[in-house]
């Protein structure tokens, strides 16, 4: 089996990027990328893994990053023998940076991949992946990467582990209010108040076109409420779809994530 290649890209600096004497360091000592080939299932979908290994001090961020920071962009359209490639996200950490919060990874990410197939035959996959690699600053980062998936792999231990990490389902009635709020609009999502305390909270929304700030999070009368401001292009309300909502709960012991929720 060839071993997984790698080659980083410096993109475009954006605004809050490093500068030059701070680019002094070689990008091989700030992070390292492979994949991992993984193994088939009985079923026929083949988990793999992108795993990234980051220099101490060194982090990258989850799919929503938090106040500031890059999402991460993975293309694999170029893979021979696969048809679709689900990447699964584990639970990540909360940081602040003065007083903007960060939600992504430090020291080491395994993000496992889930293949469905063309066919059984060994598979090459090839991807791009996007990334912002920071500091007190950040460096967006593209990955070129590719190795070929044998069908007859063994399960890989670091992949499971990566699998069980990711947030755990959320039970019981969710139901979300939408207002009109200075530069957008308000959210506000109810749910019951869970056993565990959770201190954070992320909220995505399917349109990409809209930013979502640091909710704020308070319990009081068995519920939990989780508000934050949508700010949307046009600086006024606009519709959006009850279904692409996605809440993240976060404890120290772990995360719980609702899809979707309800008019109140």
């Amino acid at each position: 089996m060839k071993h997984a290649m790698h080659r980083i890209i410096t993109s475009v600096l954006c605004a809050f990027c490093l500068t030059s004497p701070a680019l002094a360091q070689d990008l091989d000592e700030i992070i390292q990328a492979k994949l991992r080939p993984g193994w088939r299932m009985a079923n026929g979908i083949h988990m793999a893994a992108l795993q990234l290994d980051l220099a101490p001090g060194w982090k990258t961020y989850w799919r929503q990053p938090g106040d500031s920071g890059l999402a991460p962009h993975f293309d694999f359209s170029q893979s021979e023998g696969v048809q679709t490639v689900e990447v699964i996200y584990p639970t990540p950490k909360i940081s602040w940076l003065g007083g903007s919060r960060n939600i992504g990874y430090d020291t080491r990410v395994i993000f496992p991949l889930q293949l469905s197939l063309d066919n059984t035959a060994d598979i090459t996959l090839i991807g791009r992946i996007e990334i912002g690699v920071c500091r007190e600053l950040c460096i967006p980062v593209t990955l070129d990467l590719s190795t070929q998936l044998s069908a007859q792999a063994p399960v890989d231990a670091l992949i499971k582990a990566a699998r069980a990490a990711v947030p755990k389902p959320g039970t019981g009635p969710i139901t979300c209010m939408f207002s009109p709020a200075e530069d957008g609009m308000e959210l506000k999502i109810i749910l019951p108040a869970p056993e565990r305390s959770f201190d954070h909270a992320a909220i995505e929304l399917d349109n990409p076109r809209l930013w979502v700030n640091t909710p704020r999070l308070e319990r009081q009368e068995g519920q939990l409420s989780v508000t934050a401001n949508i700010m949307t292009p046009t600086g006024q309300p606009m519709a959006i779809g009850r279904d692409g909502v996605t809440t993240t709960l976060f404890a120290p012991s772990g995360a719980v994530e609702y899809h979707g929720c309800s008019a109140a």
